[in-house]
Order: structure tokens, then sequence, then C-alpha cells
């Protein structure tokens, strides 16, 4: 999708709709529509209820109230939601207009009761199409896992052929696992606080090392005490490598007009979440019992190493016989990632390529969905690392996508 505007959206996220069929939309809408959030605050639903779904048919639900949305306010604001799903239908109309063998199989995948399986068949359809654009004869290859054969996910059929591999990173390794449980437990916690001290609060916790039960315990009797005093501002503590920052955002129960306070910060955390009750009155939206919690905590080896963990899985899917290349998704891990890390990285993946002759060039991908002053803004970047030592070399004229060109 080259140009986001509401007609190019429309059509797109219409055809996703149409290929993935109308009974299955239906049972999955219906269980995210029919959802009845506890009443009971404390127990705190909003926190993680939408990984319940299926993430196809959540993306489709949260695109089609935007929609709904930006049709009752008469001016299309594109959002993550929107594009995203978007352009996976711009990306399956290439395919389709070009006849890519395999694409019904992609198709059955992007709604498998596997839900990882999505996010790595959206990002190998991306691939296909970024190819296919290129007027390159592209095919899925049928897997046959049954019969413990190898095989590549893309097959491009140039010369001698091009092998193509792809991998998406995992938005969660098991470190944010871990840590995902502890900010639960913060959060949890802390929102129970907020009640019984009849105040709502926006709260950032920073930790130099990844929080541990100890440092969770120390985290809330800290909080108990700022939030039972309705302190503001930031806290520290540097025996325990723990930075806390507050906002007072408004009294329990108190109704607010929708602009009235700014929780957000500028910089990237690890994990946040926002919450509050919406009503409409007389044309204008108000707000009540807003709560913001953000976290972050220190860099770790986890990120990198599993970059090269998932190009040394991808190998093992390579014959051999001709051309291969490695496509790796970040999945937004490398926001996190500092130019140190890309350095070394760069170092680690230049090294395996010297040891692995059979891989003829690895592309690091990644996309970014953001919004600012300015507007909204999606962006592609990648990095090519080609393999010197190669077996096979690519065949003359070929363009790697990823290497001058986005995918």
């Amino acid at each position: 999708m080259r140009e986001i505007t509401v007609e190019n959206c429309i059509r797109d996220i219409s055809l996703v709709k149409n290929l993935v069929g109308e009974d299955w939309l239906i049972q999955n809408l219906k269980e995210i529509e029919d959802y009845k959030p506890p009443k009971q605050l404390s127990r705190l639903s909003f926190i993680d209820y939408h990984e319940k779904y299926h993430p196809l048919a959540y993306l489709i639900y949260q695109a089609d109230k935007q929609l709904k949305s930006c049709a009752e306010k008469k001016y299309f604001e594109p959002t993550e939601q929107i594009v995203k799903l978007a352009y996976l239908g711009d990306n399956l109309l290439v395919l389709r207009r070009k006849n890519v063998k395999g694409l019904d199989r992609k198709i059955q995948d992007l709604t498998s009761l596997d839900k990882a399986l999505f996010d790595k068949t959206t990002y190998e359809i991306e691939v296909a199409s970024a190819y296919a654009r290129q007027e390159y004869p592209i095919e899925f290859v049928e897997t046959k896992s049954k019969e413990e054969i190898k095989t590549p996910d893309l097959f491009v059929n140039f010369q001698n052929g091009v092998e193509i591999e792809c991998k998406k990173k995992d938005r969660q390794n098991d470190r944010d696992i871990r840590n995902k449980e502890n900010w639960k437990l913060i959060i949890r916690k802390s929102s129970g606080m907020m009640k019984h001290y009849k105040v709502n609060y926006g709260i950032v916790i920073k930790t130099e090392q990844d929080p541990t039960k100890k440092d969770t315990e120390f985290i809330l009797m800290q909080l108990d005490t700022l939030i039972q005093n309705r302190k503001e501002g930031f806290y520290r503590f540097q025996e325990k490598g723990i930075g806390i920052t507050l906002q007072i955002l408004s009294n329990r129960d108190e109704e607010i007009e929708t602009g009235g306070f700014q929780v957000r910060t500028n910089e990237e955390l690890d994990y946040e979440t926002l919450d509050m009750d919406k009503k409409d009155e007389k044309g204008k939206v108000f707000i009540r019992n807003p709560k913001f919690f953000g976290f972050k905590s220190a860099m770790i080896p986890e990120r990198i190493n599993s970059v090269i963990e998932s190009i040394k899985d991808a190998r093992k899917q390579l014959s051999s016989k001709c051309s291969a290349l490695i496509y790796v998704h970040l999945n937004g891990i490398d926001r996190k990632i500092t130019e140190v890390d890309f350095k070394r990285l760069n170092s680690l993946l230049t090294d395996l390529l010297k040891r692995n002759s059979s891989i003829t060039g690895i592309v690091i991908s990644s996309e970014f969905f953001s919004k600012d002053e300015l507007g909204f803004t999606y962006s592609h970047k990648a990095r090519y690392l080609k393999n010197a030592d190669a077996k096979h070399p690519l065949p003359k004229k070929f363009k790697v996508v990823g290497e001058s060109q986005s995918i």
C-alpha cells in the first residue's frame, strides 16, 4: 500500500475479510463483542483481556471501530490497526493478481488456531509481495514436515532459483514474560491502593536490572507510602537501582473532559497500559478514574542472541542446492536495541555468515507505526548483509528486496 487513503484502506480491509470467510469472522467477532469485563475493577481485566482473542479477529475488530469513528467525525485519521490490516490486504491483493502458488494455504494459516502462526504468516506474505511487485515469479513452498523434509518458506523461480526463509521474532521472550508478570502484580496492587486512597495516578517505573520478587515487594511498599501521601515527582532508590515517577491524574470518580491530562512519555517503554471509564454527554467525552502504568528495565543480551538463534533455526530449512536468503523481522525489539548493540549484532552476523556458506545473505527488517504532532507515520527499514563466502552467490541482475528498497 503505497498511499494511505480511506478508499485504499477500506478496499484492502474488505479483501482480508472476504478471504478469511464470513463464518470465521462472525464467530470470532461475536466472541469479542460478547465479552463482559468483570465488575470488580480490582481484577483489572484491561491488562491482557485482548490476548484471549485471535490476533487477526481482534485487529479487524479494532480497525472496524476506528473506521466507524472516522466516518462519524467525517475525518479520516489512520491508526496503527487500520494501516496494519490494510497493508496485509494490499499484499494479498498483489499476490492474488500474480496468482502466486500456495497462497490459499497461507490464507488458512492466517486464521489458524495456532495464534502465533498469524505473525509469521503475515511476514511471509509481506516478503513474497515485495518480490512479486518486482515482477519475480514466486511461490509459497509446501511444507513437508510429515515426511521430515526441511523446506524454505518461499522460492523465487529466477535462473537457478533463490530460496527464502522468513523468521519473525516473538514480541515476548522468556525475559519479557517474567517481567510482565511482576509488572502486572504491581498494576493490580497499586490500582487497589489508588481506589483505597481515592486518587488516580500515572506511574512510570524504571529498574536497572530485571525486577525480582523482592524488587516488586519493595516497589509496592514505596508506592503505598507515596500514594497514601499523594506524592508526585521522581523518586530514586539508588541502592536498589529503581526509579519511580508519579503524576496525579484525578481524584477517584472525578469526571474530566477528554484532553484534560497528559501521561504519555516520549521515551520507549517495555510495557505500558492505560485504563479509564468513558462516557459521552451532549457531544463531549468525559473520563473517570484514569490510570497509566509504564515500565522499563535494563537491556539484556537475550534480544541480540535471539536474532542469532532465529537465523540458526532458519538455516536448517535451506536445501544448500541454490542461493538462499534469510529474512528476520525484529517485530519491534529493535526500538530497544542501542547502536552499540547493533554493532555487536552486525559483528555476530558477519561471523555466522563466514561459518555458513549455505546462506547467501541475511536481511534484518522492521516496521514502525508512530504518531506525533505532524501526524501518523508508517515506515519500513531493512539491513542487508551479504555473505562473501556463499557457496551459491545470487544470480546476476537479481535484486535483494531490503538492500536498496523497502520491504
